[in-house]
């Protein structure tokens, strides 16, 4: 093999181990917070449910009223795959500036 393309693939594969190492890290950081913060809001709601004696669809009309928007049923966003996705974005915006700045 040349050394030309040992080069090449040896970027290529510590590009994407330092994305895979990247995408672990905010995996285990982020997702545990998130579980946390969908089981606090679980544990709300059925004390809501509980105090003014409501159904669980009176809560969710209740909620699409006063929110509007629910994010936080969209799913969980810090799973591997969007991590990974985060971690390849801030590779490429890397020096994006510097580039574009001249004019």
């Amino acid at each position: 093999m040349k050394k030309q393309n040992v080069r090449t693939l040896t970027l290529i594969v510590s590009t994407f181990s330092y994305l895979l190492v990247g995408a672990a890290i905010f995996d285990a950081l982020e997702s545990n917070t998130e579980d946390l913060l969908r089981k606090q809001y679980q544990l709300a709601e059925a004390s809501m449910l509980g105090t003014y004696n409501i159904s669980h669809n009176e809560y969710i009309e209740l909620e699409d009223i006063v929110i509007k928007y629910q994010p936080h049923k969209a799913g969980a966003q810090w799973k591997f795959p969007g991590a990974f996705y985060f971690s390849l974005t801030v590779i490429t915006t890397i020096g994006h500036c510097y580039f574009d700045a001249q004019y």
